[in-house]
C-alpha cells in the first residue's frame, strides 16, 4: 500500500461519507422532530389519495364559462404545486365542476388554497399607518384632525380628456377621491387591530367600486384603499430576479418584475402617471389578495408600457413568493365543496413491486456483465451502484418531506430510476476501458489509472451533461407523470457524476496500489497478458516487466535476485 501522505483517495471518501451522514442525520432528525416519513412518499398511481369535487360560481351570479373553468384549474394547479404537493391531478368535469385528486391526505393549507376565491386587485392607497388600533379620546382627536384635513383638500380633479381608460375601468380621480374617506371609513380604519389575526383575516366586504379598509398580510400596517383600478386577471406574468445597478452590477437584493396585458397596461399607465404627477393623498398603490395587502410600493416613475419592477429590500424567498402570488393569485370564481372522499391507487402496490423487481433484474444483469467483462473489478461497479442507490434513496426521501418541494414517487419516477442504472454503468465502462487502453500501451496500473481518469472524466461529464439537459427540457415541457420520470432521471444522473468522482475513481486509485490489482492478477480484470499489452512495462525500482510474464514468475525472479545479493 502507498504511504499515508500519498493516498489521494482519502479526501473524496471522507467527503462522500460526510454527505451520506448529513442525509441520514437530516432524515433521522426530520422523523424524530418534524414528523417526516422515513421512506419516499408515493404518488396517486401508487398510493391513492383524496378526491375533492368543487362547484364553481361567479361572484355576480353570471354563467360560468368553459374558459373560466380552464383558467381556474390551471391556477389551482400552480397554487397547489407551489405548496409542495406534486403529482396532483386537476380536471374540469361537467358544466361547473372541477375535480382535484391529491396524493395522500388533504391537509388544511391545500384545502384552503383550492377553495378560496382569491381575487387579486390593484387599488390606489389613500391612507396608511401602523397596524395598532386607536381608542378613547385619542380616537376622537384623530378623527377630528383627519376630517379637518380632508375637508381642506381640493375636490377631485376633472378627468383629463386625454386619459384613455378602458370601458368599465375607473379614472385615477375616482380611484383617489377624498370623498371616499367618510367618517365611517375613518373610524373603521383607526379602530382596526391588524395585530389580531382574527381581525386581520376576517372576511371583508370588498366593494370593487368603494373604499376598502384592510391590513397588510403580516399585520404591520393598515390601509384605506380606493376602488379597484386593475384586476388581477390582467397580470400577464411576474418573476423574481436580482436587482442591478445602473452600471449593470448584480446586487444581493431581489426585485419582482411585473408584466400586464394590454388592457392592464393602459389602465396602469393612466393611474401611475396621475399618482406620480398629482401625488394625490399618496403616491402608493396596493396589491390586494384575499382582502389583504401583499405589497404597497411607491410610484417612482410613470409606468407606460405595462412592465414594472417592484423593489423594497426583498430576499429571494420573499420576491419569489410575491411573484407567485401576483402570477397565480387571480381566480375570479367562488367554489363550494360538493364531495370529498378517499380514492384508491390507480395502479397499486402490485405495479410498484413489479417495477422494483424490474430494477433489481436490470441491476443483476449489469453486475453479471461486469463480472464477465471485468472479473474482480466488478466489485467496484457493484459498490458504486450501491452507493448511488443509497444517495438516491436519501435525496428522494428528503425531497418528499420538504414541503417546498413535495416530490412524490410515481411509477414513471421509478422508471427513471431504473433507466439511470444503465447510465451509471455506462460511466464505469468508459472509465474501465480507458484504464485497459493505458495498460495495453504498456503503463503500470497506478499510472494507467491516473492517465485514464484525465481522459475518461471529460467523456463522462459530457455524457451526463447531455442527460441532464435532456431531462431538464423534458421536465419543463411535460406535465404529470412524465415530469416525475424527467425529475428522477436528472437527479440520478447528477448522483452518478458525484459517485464517479467521489467513489469510483478514488476506489480504483486505492486498488491500483494493492498487489492483486496493481500486480495484474489474472482475475483482477487488469492482467496485461490477457489485455495484450504491446510492450514491456516499467515495474518500479529499476525493473522491467516483460509482456506475458506471470505473477508467479515475477515473484520467483525477485526471490532469486534477493538470494544472489545475500
Amino acid at each position: 500500500m502507498a504511504p499515508l501522505y500519498k493516498r489521494p483517495w482519502r479526501r473524496p471518501f471522507w467527503a462522500l461519507l460526510a454527505v451520506i451522514a448529513i442525509l441520514a442525520g437530516g432524515i433521522g432528525y426530520g422523523v424524530a422532530a418534524k414528523g417526516w416519513q422515513p421512506t419516499p412518499k408515493l404518488a396517486l398511481d401508487l398510493e391513492g389519495g383524496t378526491q375533492v369535487i368543487l362547484n364553481a360560481a361567479t361572484p355576480d351570479g353570471s354563467p360560468v364559462t368553459q374558459e373560466q373553468l380552464e383558467r381556474a384549474s390551471a391556477i389551482m394547479g400552480q397554487r397547489v404545486n407551489a405548496l409542495g404537493v406534486a403529482e396532483t391531478e386537476i380536471t374540469v368535469q361537467g358544466g361547473n365542476n372541477i375535480v382535484v385528486d391529491v396524493p395522500g391526505t388533504l391537509d388544511a393549507s391545500t384545502s384552503e388554497a383550492l377553495k378560496r376565491t382569491a381575487l387579486m386587485e390593484f387599488r390606489a392607497l389613500l391612507l396608511a399607518g401602523p397596524g395598532q388600533p386607536i381608542a378613547g379620546s385619542a380616537l376622537d382627536t384623530q378623527m377630528k384632525q383627519a376630517q379637518e384635513y380632508i375637508s381642506g383638500l381640493p375636490a377631485a380633479a376633472v378627468p383629463d380628456a386625454n386619459q384613455k381608460v378602458p370601458e368599465g375601468g375607473v379614472t385615477p380621480q375616482e380611484a383617489t377621491s377624498p370623498k371616499l374617506l367618510t367618517p365611517e371609513v375613518l373610524k373603521q380604519y383607526y379602530t382596526l387591530n391588524c395585530a389580531d389575526p382574527a381581525q386581520r383575516n376576517k372576511e371583508r366586504d370588498a366593494n370593487p367600486k368603494g373604499a376598502l379598509v384592510t391590513c397588510s398580510d403580516d399585520g404591520s400596517e393598515k390601509y384605506v384603499l380606493g376602488p379597484v383600478a386593475i384586476r388581477g386577471d390582467e397580470v400577464e406574468d411576474a418573476s423574481a430576479t436580482n436587482e442591478t445597478t445602473p452600471t449593470g452590477q448584480i446586487l444581493n437584493t431581489y426585485a419582482v418584475n411585473l408584466k400586464l396585458n394590454s388592457r392592464g397596461a393602459q389602465e396602469f399607465a393612466v393611474l401611475s402617471t396621475y399618482l406620480y404627477q398629482q401625488k394625490a393623498l399618496s403616491n402608493r398603490f396596493a396589491m390586494v389578495l384575499d382582502g389583504l395587502v401583499i405589497s404597497a410600493p411607491r410610484i417612482n416613475t410613470p409606468i407606460t408600457d405595462g412592465s414594472a419592477q417592484i423593489t423594497g429590500g426583498f430576499n429571494r424567498d420573499s420576491a419569489t413568493s410575491l411573484a407567485q402570488q401576483l402570477k397565480f393569485g387571480a381566480l375570479p370564481l367562488k367554489f363550494t365543496v360538493e364531495s370529498e372522499q378517499q380514492i384508491s391507487a390507480t395502479l397499486g402496490s402490485d405495479q410498484l413491486q413489479k417495477g422494483l423487481m424490474a430494477g433489481l433484474i436490470g441491476l443483476l444483469i449489469v453486475v453479471l456483465y461486469s463480472v464477465f467483462q471485468y472479473r474482480a473489478l466488478a466489485l467496484v461497479t457493484t459498490l458504486s451502484l450501491l452507493v448511488a442507490g443509497v444517495l438516491a434513496y436519501g435525496v428522494i426521501t428528503v425531497f418528499s418531506n420538504v414541503s417546498d418541494i413535495g416530490f412524490r414517487l410515481s411509477l414513471a419516477g421509478v422508471t427513471g430510476l431504473i433507466v439511470a442504472i444503465g447510465f451509471t454503468a455506462d460511466s464505469f465502462i468508459v472509465y474501465f476501458e480507458r484504464v485497459r487502453d493505458e495498460i495495453r500501451d504498456g503503463r503500470g496500473m497506478v499510472s494507467a489509472v491516473d492517465h485514464a481518469w484525465v481522459r475518461a472524466r471529460r467523456t463522462i461529464i459530457a455524457s451526463d451533461a447531455v442527460n441532464v439537459i435532456a431531462a431538464s427540457v423534458l421536465y419543463l415541457l411535460s406535465v404529470g407523470g412524465v415530469r416525475g420520470f424527467a425529475f428522477t432521471l436528472g437527479l440520478t444522473t447528477v448522483i452518478d457524476l458525484f459517485v464517479v468522482f467521489f467513489f469510483t475513481h478514488p476506489m480504483l486509485q486505492m486498488l491500483s496500489h494493492t498487489s492483486f490489482f496493481g500486480g495484474g492478477h489474472p482475475m483482477s480484470g487488469m492482467d496485461p497478458r490477457m489485455l495484450g499489452a504491446k510492450a514491456p512495462r516499467y515495474a518500479g525500482r529499476g525493473r522491467i516487466r516483460s509482456k506475458g510474464e506471470s505473477l508467479a514468475a515475477r515473484k520467483q525472479r525477485g526471490s532469486e535476485g534477493r538470494r544472489q545479493c545475500s
